[in-house]
């Protein structure tokens, strides 16, 4: 994943909205194939002060680390989260000159109507990246471990998974 971007001659500044989970990383390393995209960050997007229900914080530090990419945090306030959402990817576009936001969102969750990002982006001048929207998972995982991925659980949902998945790596066998 660490190899050189290729980039069109009007790549656009993007960030990768990144929980330090499968599906960021494979967001990552399609927006990072994508010569019209240039990669320049990781985005943590976290509720303030409230248990963060994603990888471990210092496992993402680490991730982007190796990767050579800065991680900025988005702080998410309460009680109007799409406002918070829409004013942070807004600074990260006065900032940081984000003008694509890839996120690894497979599907809708609860009651959204369509994409997270892309409704949000929208209010701040952002475009989105979706290179796994409505993918099969089966074949997510595959290209996963086709690229060579080492894939480990750090975190698991219940009840699909309970303690004792925490450690496990997924090959083959897993699915």
């Amino acid at each position: 994943m660490c190899e050189p971007q290729v980039l069109g001659e009007t790549a656009r500044n993007t960030a990768v909205s990144w929980t330090g989970g499968k599906d960021c990383n494979l967001a990552l390393l399609a927006a990072w194939r994508d010569p019209s995209l240039r990669v320049s960050a990781l985005v943590c997007f976290r509720p303030d002060g409230a248990l963060f229900r994603a990888h471990p914080i210092a496992l993402m530090e680490a991730q982007t680390a190796v990767l050579g990419l800065p991680l900025l945090h988005v702080t998410i306030r309460a009680p109007d989260y799409k406002a918070a959402y829409v004013a942070g990817m807004r600074r990260l576009r006065e900032e940081h000159g984000i003008l694509v936001m890839a996120t690894g969102d497979m599907d809708l969750v609860g009651s959204m109507s369509r994409n997270w990002i892309e409704e949000c982006g929208e209010g701040a001048g952002i475009a989105a990246f979706l290179p796994l929207w409505h993918a099969d998972r089966a074949g997510c995982l595959s290209q996963l471990l086709a690229e060579s991925f080492a894939v480990r659980f750090s975190c698991v949902k219940s009840p699909w998974f309970d303690a004792s998945w925490v450690g496990r790596t997924i090959d083959e066998g897993t699915f």
